[in-house]
């Protein structure tokens, strides 16, 4: 008989999944669905405001343009501000949640895109006839070279109201730069290299506002789902703070506080960390690139993920907690039905430090110097490792291997599976040298890391 001994206790997958399902999520208490709601309503404002802004700035008309060129351009704001109000729409629904924001604001990404690539060749083709019209009006090659020139600063002026620098870094120094240069060949009298170069010059401008409002749509597009996700997400790491959990037991319902912190290693307090750095950068939104908001985006979509995931950790820490406790109870029995009792001044039952999250140590005695100390221990898979350290002064193998039957009888009897005992290598025939803890109070005394950092 030997002096340590190691098995590994598991469940078969029936009465794994029937105690997950004996476990459930309690409902937002109603503080927390109206403060979800107020979150989401004050995003959902957030997020119509910074719309209207672009509204507004689309509706302004720009002094300077030709008729011809005025109604290109309401033409291409309306298509940008239809793409805007279609995205906010399907997302005015305060009850919608990330996954639906997502898809709409991909949806809405896609057509602006799509739009986009359909009129740059009907806009060039409008510029084409604009063209071809003050040819065939004007003969005065000066004349047709400053109405380019005009058209040119209009269509500019229109630009600075959008944020090119960070759309379109550089690109509007040099288009002025051209412009420049049109400038210096009318000063040169140089007035058909002037009109070809003016005409050239306000294409490429009329390109850089359909790029630059392209871009300024798809951010404002994302920045309604960024708040949107923001607020989302608040509210979730709220509710997996205080969330509770509602266990069936055979006398009914038990409702016990998650502890998610506790049970998943730290992992609310990580998002939330994280959901910090995130709102920070919140606020100085307006700087913020588009990509940038996609990656925080993304990250907030993985927060929610590891909040589930940290959730189902918990649960089933709490059932793999719970099944140690039973475990060392059914044990006990065992022994005591064979003579085996507890000195409750150094023996009994107790997780190491106190802590449900630790293993559960088992210490008992028989009285006639026979002293067993079992230790339970988690492991993956909701599964717990079962040592066995038996102290013995009289060396009678038959009488110890009846304990182990029966306590391994009472383990295989309550529906768990074990391995077979296993003896650790070199207590063959010695029995266990460790004596750090065969005093339970050390044991539930003993400092533990209750929480990692993250």
């Amino acid at each position: 008989m030997s002096g340590k001994k190691d098995c590994l206790v598991t469940m078969p997958s029936s009465v794994r999944d029937n105690l997950i399902n004996n476990v459930r999520r309690a409902e937002e208490s109603a503080q927390q669905a109206r403060q979800r709601e107020q979150r989401a309503q004050s995003a959902l404002d957030d997020a119509n405001r910074q719309v209207q802004s672009l509204n507004r700035t689309l509706n302004t008309e720009v002094v300077g343009l030709h008729n011809d060129m005025r109604d290109m351009a309401r033409e291409q704001n309306q298509r940008f501000q239809e793409q805007a109000q279609r995205f906010t729409n399907s997302i005015s629904d305060v009850n919608n949640r990330m996954e639906n924001q997502r898809i709409a604001l991909q949806n809405s990404i896609d057509e602006v895109r799509q739009q986009s690539e359909e009129n740059r060749m009907q806009l060039q083709s409008a510029i084409d006839s604009i063209n071809s019209k003050m040819d065939a009006r004007e003969s005065n090659h000066r004349q047709i070279a400053e109405f380019w020139v005009d058209q040119i600063q209009a269509c500019f002026q229109e630009i600075e109201q959008y944020r090119h620098n960070m759309f379109a870094q550089g690109e509007m120094d040099r288009r002025n730069g051209d412009l420049d240069a049109i400038l210096s060949l009318i000063s040169q009298e140089a007035y058909q290299g002037a009109m070809g170069n003016g005409c050239q010059t306000f294409r490429d401008a009329v390109e850089l506002k359909e790029r630059v409002l392209s871009a300024e749509t798809q951010w404002t597009l994302h920045h309604a789902a960024f708040v949107q996700s923001l607020a989302e997400v608040e509210s979730n790491l709220a509710y997996h703070r205080d969330m509770k959990f509602t266990i069936a037991t055979e006398e009914g319902d038990e409702e016990v506080d998650a502890r998610i912190d506790y049970w998943a290693e730290n992992a609310l307090s990580q998002i939330a960390q994280e959901l910090a750095d995130v709102k920070r950068k919140a606020e100085q939104i307006q700087e913020i690139p588009t990509q940038e908001l996609v990656q925080l985006l993304d990250n907030m979509e993985q927060m929610n993920s590891r909040m589930q995931q940290s959730t189902n950790t918990a649960r089933d820490a709490i059932i793999s907690s719970r099944l140690r406790a039973d475990m060392a109870n059914r044990l006990m029995d065992a022994l005591e039905e064979r003579g085996w009792g507890v000195n409750t001044e150094t023996e009994g039952v107790t997780y190491v430090g106190d802590q449900e999250n630790q293993p559960v140590h088992v210490k008992m005695s028989n009285g006639t110097d026979n002293e067993i100390v079992a230790i339970i221990t988690p492991d993956a898979d909701m599964a717990n490792n079962l040592e066995l350290n038996f102290y013995y002064q009289t060396n009678d193998p038959e009488e110890r291997q009846d304990w182990l039957d029966s306590m391994y009888s009472t383990i295989t009897d309550s529906g768990l599976v074990a391995s077979k005992p296993v003896c650790r290598q070199g207590y063959e025939t010695a029995a266990s040298d460790n004596q750090s803890i065969r005093d339970i109070r050390v044991t539930r005394a003993q400092q533990v890391e209750i929480e990692r950092q993250g």
